[in-house]
């Protein structure tokens, strides 16, 4: 009785301290969509209106789709499936994230496209207002340039998307009504330090769509989700693109899923195209973090400037 009074009692105190921070601290709920991508961008983008409207259907508050969702997922094709940012050139994927964000008047985050600024592309993700406006846009920070050999276990995969990528050079945060998000992409979540920061400027939700392959996804894919959520202590949220049925396409592993601040897994897909729909508590967060308080004892003076503890606890709005 004493322990249900005394995590009552926090829990009161976070949904108080979340409040003066601007955000209501409230259980949410998000929607996966784990979409195929086609060849034909009219397609893919069919495909995401269908599966962001049935998200909706479900109870979606926020709604996530996967990395390059709409473009084919090869250096060769992100130039010629890219759009600008600015309208100058239609923008068929951005218009439509706007449209449905409106329509159904959630909060999206847009998986990622390739964005064309200048001679540059970028690997971009989109976070979209039930109004329409774009929140925030993060560009992929670490780069997927790797060179596995094959083994008896699994195929060899070599990628590399410097040869036409450019990286982001942004720690990128959302602040949702219920809580703030951070947001990476893919291959930003091999990285600890990278979900450090965000969880160092109040995020309570890590969001990486990603695109892992048949060779690092079986391996890596959820071990990398649960040891983000042991890091930061938040919810991780990664939504992939369907598997193709060609063998000679990109073959993305899926498995989108959701993993909890206790590093649980709520939430996972398997290959095929669909949605799902699961629950976050952004005081849950809390709670562990109270529990298991790791970003209290930190060493800096053991590990600065390796890993940044400046900012630990920050939890505000910025001030416009």
């Amino acid at each position: 009785l004493k322990l249900d009074l005394a995590l009552d009692s926090l829990r009161q105190f976070c949904l108080a301290m979340a409040a003066e921070a601007g955000f209501t601290n409230a259980p949410f709920k998000i929607g996966f969509c784990q979409t195929m991508c086609s060849m034909d961008k009219a397609v893919s983008l069919e495909n995401a209106k269908t599966a962001v409207g049935q998200a909706k259907a479900m109870g979606a508050d926020l709604v996530v789709l996967g990395e390059m969702f709409a473009c084919p997922y090869a250096t060769k094709y992100f130039r010629e499936y890219g759009e600008r940012l600015d309208g100058s050139d239609g923008n068929p994927t951005v218009k439509l994230l706007s449209e449905l964000a409106v329509q159904h008047q959630i909060w999206l985050v847009g998986g990622s496209l390739a964005e064309l600024d200048g001679d540059k592309v970028y690997n971009t993700c989109l976070v979209i207002k039930p109004d329409g406006t774009i929140a925030a846009k993060h560009r992929k920070a670490h780069l997927f340039d790797i060179d596995v050999a094959a083994t008896d276990k699994r195929p060899a995969i070599k990628f590399k998307e410097s040869d036409v990528l450019s990286a982001g050079e942004e720690v990128t945060l959302v602040d949702l009504p219920w809580c703030r998000a951070g947001l990476g992409i893919c291959y930003d979540v091999r990285f600890p330090e990278y979900a450090l920061a965000l969880r160092s400027r109040g995020a309570k939700l890590l969001i990486y769509p990603g695109a892992f392959n048949m060779n690092t996804g079986p391996a890596h894919w959820s071990v990398l989700a649960r040891a983000r959520a042991v890091d930061t202590q938040s919810y991780v949220a990664m939504v992939s693109p369907a598997r193709s049925t060609n063998p000679e396409d990109y073959q993305a592993w899926g498995h989108s899923m959701l993993v909890n601040p206790w590093a649980e897994v709520m939430v996972e897909a398997e290959h095929e195209s669909g949605v799902w729909i699961a629950e976050i508590d952004p005081a849950e967060a809390d709670r562990v973090r109270g529990q298991v308080p790791t970003s209290n004892q930190k060493r800096a003076n053991l590990y600065v400037p390796y890993a940044d503890a400046s900012g630990l606890g920050e939890s505000k709005r910025p001030k416009a």
